[in-house]
């Protein structure tokens, strides 16, 4: 008799706060995407409450995101540099705060993130 199969850990709303304020609180003291941040985000707790819906659709499949990422990062002139380390912290961060099932979406839709605004960047 075959074990049945047991299914992944839900990624909570806590889960992808703890992801969001993780995330933030490092690249805000980044040395280089700290100051990049502090030049393009006017109020922080605007922009965590916005990113915490988009991970939350993401992630979770909720409708509290109702924006379009790709234009609200094409006026950014970001470097390889810039999605190199945004990556790192971000892989960093997804790995401490949620499943590995969790993980591994963050990641994903990340990576997904990534390809497309270095698309925009090319044009």
């Amino acid at each position: 008799m075959a074990e049945a199969a047991i299914a992944p850990e839900p990624i909570t709303e806590e889960m992808v706060q703890a992801l969001v304020e993780t995330f933030y609180t490092r690249a805000h003291a980044d040395p280089l995407l700290g100051p990049f941040f502090a030049a393009t985000i006017a109020d922080w707790q605007e922009h965590l409450a916005t990113v915490g819906a988009f991970w939350s659709r993401a992630l979770i499949g909720t409708d509290r995101y109702r924006g379009c990422v790709m234009s609200a990062h094409t006026h950014l002139r970001m470097t390889s540099a810039h999605f190199e380390r945004w990556m790192a912290l971000f892989e960093t961060a997804a790995r401490e705060t949620l499943s590995p099932a969790g993980y591994e979406r963050a990641m994903s839709v990340a990576g997904f993130i990534e390809e497309r605004l270095r698309e925009f960047g090319r044009h």
